[in-house]
């Protein structure tokens, strides 16, 4: 019999380590009680989605908040869409409720332009209109007031009615079916100038392009999920481009130096332009880029998921979220210090970074999915199992992608279990040689190099002569070799509880062989 203790494995899918985390954002107290409403593919849109929803930019347009509100819903499952409402009991209401259908995020409107964001105890309370001073700026422009200039960094102004005729000359020129877009494109840039709106959404308004001049002032421009194949020059004074959603979009003009916030994933993006210094937020995932230009020193968060990068540039110090799962990365750079929540998972790393381990203990940190050496793993599970270990929290999984690894000779793994010949005996490896051209040699070998790397060796000295034992009766008995080297393939996982788990099988195996060819007869108690 074997004397095995039942152990836990140091990693799987589990956090390593790590402290409590720090205060949450009302976007992430509301993404937990409603993950489940959304499949995995569209969390990352699902999240962007909420987190604007909770962060209302000045000057966003009721019509702006409904399309997120139907955009959000049409992302979860069909059970959950009853979750999302739009203007509830007939008024401009717009909430989230969780699965108890309790409201857990609000957005009300008023008719003097005043929206209200509740959610969660937190709340935030604006107003459509921008402040005085700026509404009567482009007031006394639309009127022709001399010497006005709606971007001042032009070299020559242009006046409201030159931007009317390209606008126009633009709508008359709609392709068939794109007619109504166009117009309600036109329509709102016609308010954005006179009003002196800094926010322009089109979005879904099923356009192929944009008009060659958009209003000068505008600071946002959201033009998601239409089918846009380029973008006109933009606007100097433009700190957010939302621009997700374009299939056939495969590259972006420069871009304005104040840019603060770039959301364009789920484009076709080969490449990036150079991005701006001031830029704090980057989410360009779902695209075919192959690299990154040089990072911005502002940047904080960095989405690049699902793309095909196999490295990524270095990271500014600042940089607190980056999310890279889904490419085919090889290796990391040196970790930003900062950083609180990295995901690295499903690519193609072999080894980390040595600074990974040194970000706070407030830190996540997912790397389930990539083919981790032995040596990467084990060195995670010393450091992060040391006393007064203070790093981050590491998830990932030790049974699924761990590298393949290779197969020793048989009669060599076989030989470090054997006690050694006696002078003038064989050495008993030797018989193990031939044992190696059988079915499932190869896994069996690997069965007892995992054996090795168990709790059970490492603390039991009676362990290795229980498995020297069970190795000098299968090298006697053929057909009981045949059952064991069988069942192999199923162990040769780098998760510990499985290798285990497969000795205690192939035991049940020799004490049914043994029982079978009456070794039992005249021993139950053995047999128990």
């Amino acid at each position: 019999m074997f004397n095995i203790r039942n152990t836990q494995p140091s990693v799987s899918m589990q956090a390593i380590a790590g402290a409590a985390a720090p205060e949450a954002s009302p976007e992430e107290i509301v993404w937990e009680k409603i993950q489940v409403f959304f499949p995995q593919e569209n969390y990352e849109e699902a999240q962007q989605c909420l987190a604007e929803l909770c962060h209302l930019a000045r000057g966003m347009l009721p019509d702006h908040i409904s399309s997120q509100f139907a955009r959000l819903k049409a992302l979860t499952f069909p059970a959950w869409e009853e979750n999302i409402q739009c203007n509830r009991d007939g008024i401009n209401q717009f909430c989230i409720l969780d699965a108890d259908s309790k409201e857990i995020l609000s957005i009300t409107l008023d008719d003097a332009g005043n929206y209200t964001v509740n959610c969660q105890g937190y709340s935030e309370a604006h107003d459509f209109i921008m402040d005085t001073e700026q509404r009567e700026e482009c007031t006394e422009f639309a009127e022709g007031a001399s010497g006005t200039s709606l971007r001042p960094a032009t070299t020559a102004s242009q006046t409201a009615a030159e931007y009317y005729a390209v606008w126009s000359k633009w709508e008359r020129d709609a392709p068939a079916g794109e007619s109504p877009g166009r117009a309600a494109v036109v329509q709102e840039m016609r308010d954005c100038l006179n009003n002196g709106n800094p926010v322009l959404n089109v979005g879904a308004s099923g356009l192929t392009t944009l008009p060659d001049r958009l209003p000068p002032h505008i600071t946002t421009l959201v033009i998601p999920d239409n089918n846009l194949t380029s973008l006109p020059e933009l606007p100097e004074g433009l700190r957010e481009l939302e621009v997700s959603g374009n299939l056939q979009l495969t590259s972006l003009p420069s871009l304005p130096q104040g840019l603060q916030k770039l959301w364009a994933y789920n484009n076709w993006l080969a490449s990036l332009p150079t991005l701006p210094p001031g830029l704090g937020d980057l989410a360009v995932s779902n695209n075919q880029l192959t690299s990154l230009p040089e990072m911005p020193p502002a940047l904080r968060e960095l989405r690049v998921s699902g793309n095909n990068l196999t490295s990524l540039p270095a990271l500014p110090s600042g940089l607190q979220k980056l999310w890279a799962y889904n490419n085919r990365l090889t290796s990391l750079p040196e970790m930003s210090p900062g950083l609180q929540e990295l995901d690295v998972s499903h690519n193609q790393l072999t080894r980390l970074p040595q600074s990974l381990t040194g970000l706070s203990s407030a830190a996540r940190v997912y790397l389930d999915g990539n083919p981790l050496s032995e040596r990467t793993l084990q060195a995670l599970r010393d450091i992060t199992s040391a006393p007064g270990y203070s790093g981050p929290r590491i998830l990932f999984d030790m049974a699924g992608a761990s590298a393949p690894r290779e197969a020793r000779a048989l009669h060599l793994a076989a030989a470090d279990w054997l006690t050694s010949a006696r002078e003038g005996e064989a050495a008993q490896a030797d018989r193990w040689q031939a044992f190696g051209l059988e079915d499932n040699a190869a896994a069996f070998s690997l069965v007892l190099d995992r054996l090795r790397e168990t709790e059970n060796f490492k603390k039991d000295a009676g362990f290795k002569a229980q498995i020297s034992s069970w190795l000098t009766q299968l090298a006697e008995d053929a057909a009981l070799r045949a059952k064991t080297f069988a069942m192999a393939t199923e162990a040769t996982s780098t998760c510990e509880d499985r290798v285990t788990h497969a000795l205690h099988q192939m035991n049940n195996v020799q004490l049914v062989h043994n029982a079978e060819k009456g070794e039992y007869d005249n021993n139950l108690q053995g047999l128990v």
